[in-house]
């Protein structure tokens, strides 16, 4: 596990960098191909208006190589308070949340393989439906159905649909293809991570990881899987989320130890940004991410016990390290009808978890 990082070492004091452009503003982003450095203004309005640097790579400045916390004013608080906290039966490994405050919670580790629908009370869960199902992720459709795939070591990964009445049907086989990742957006577009058969990691030339855009009739719209350089744009897609402009977030895994980062790409297929974690982390191995209102990013990193908040434009914003709060190993996150960040964590022994109903920071909500 890596080294805890404390809320001091965030806030190491560094010396500022000026944007190349203007030479004042302070940096937070980076062309790879003009190796220049740029404040938020300059990326705006002079780099991305330039023709020929439309396809360029710009990184968020806290992936290149240098910790600019102090100096690009990251806080040191994600959250500002607990409202409640709930312990679950079963780790939490993924969590949905309904408009009426219904919460799924998904157990997929081979001792606890099952699909939970509760209602939360002022001082407990209540257990609604209880599916024994290997499920690697969950997503709800306008009309309240539970749409879902299977773990990949399971030979089949269709998406599946759970009906209110308990019956389940399939929606979409994308043999030979393995599903992972599925989210549904407002528009009730299907978006999903998909991968060749077999094993999943080392990734070699003939590998194939693409990010699929579905309608709501699950005829496919978009595929995604290279920049406009034919790099590979993800790994192993493990989480999907999209913001107000549809502009999409994937959750990718780099390799087997769960080591990722977080590309977000718009509908052309147009990288945004890659963020690759703090530079103060050992490893960065996120778990779970939420879009807020405002289009914030927050991430949950179990390894740091930490959640990150990234703007919209990939800048880090905020980072806490939650156990100094008794928040231990966060694994999932989804925000309810109130507001409230739910935090899905599993305790020690992976038999049972906690739910923690949390207050985000203003700015961040």
């Amino acid at each position: 596990m890596a080294t805890p990082v404390t809320s001091a070492s965030i806030r190491k004091a560094q010396i500022p960098i000026s944007c190349h452009f203007c030479n004042g503003n302070k940096i937070k982003w980076k062309c790879e191909e003009c190796d220049i450095m740029m404040c938020n203004s300059c990326k705006d309005n002079i780099h991305e208006r330039i023709k020929s640097t439309k396809d360029h790579e710009v990184l968020s400045f806290d992936n290149v190589g240098e910790d600019t916390s102090a100096s690009t004013g990251v806080s040191s608080e994600v959250i500002s308070s607990i409202f409640n906290s709930y312990t679950t039966t079963v780790p939490v490994h993924n969590l949905l949340c309904t408009d009426d405050d219904i919460v799924y919670i998904l157990a997929n580790i081979p001792t606890q393989e099952k699909l939970i629908k509760v209602k939360m009370l002022k001082a407990s869960i209540r257990t609604l439906m209880s599916l024994d199902e290997p499920i690697f992720d969950i997503a709800l459709n306008k009309k309240g159905n539970v749409v879902f795939t299977n773990v990949s070591r399971v030979p089949d990964s269709p998406i599946r649909m759970l009906l209110p009445s308990g019956e389940i049907k399939t929606v979409l086989d994308p043999k030979p293809m393995r599903l992972l990742a599925l989210h549904l957006n407002e528009d009730n577009e299907l978006i999903c991570g998909l991968r060749e058969e077999g094993c999943p990691f080392p990734i070699h030339d003939f590998s194939v990881r693409q990010v699929v855009v579905f309608g709501s009739d699950y005829r496919k719209k978009n595929t995604f899987e290279f920049d406009v350089k034919r790099k590979r744009l993800f790994a192993y897609p493990s989480r999907i989320r999209t913001n107000s402009q549809n502009i999409i977030y994937i959750l990718d895994w780099t390799d087997s130890n769960h080591n990722g980062k977080i590309v977000a790409i718009d509908r052309s297929g147009f990288l945004k940004f890659t963020y690759y974690g703090p530079n103060s982390f050992e490893f960065f191995r996120p778990t779970s991410m939420v879009v807020t209102p405002s289009d914030n990013i927050v991430l949950c990193d179990k390894e740091n016990d930490a959640l990150l908040a990234l703007n919209s434009r990939g800048t880090l914003v905020a980072i806490q390290i939650v156990h100094e709060m008794n928040i231990r190993d966060p694994c999932a996150l989804c925000i309810d009808s109130e507001g409230f960040l739910l935090i899905g964590c599993v305790e020690s022994g992976n038999e049972s978890g906690k739910i923690h109903a949390v207050k985000m920071t203003e700015k961040l909500f």
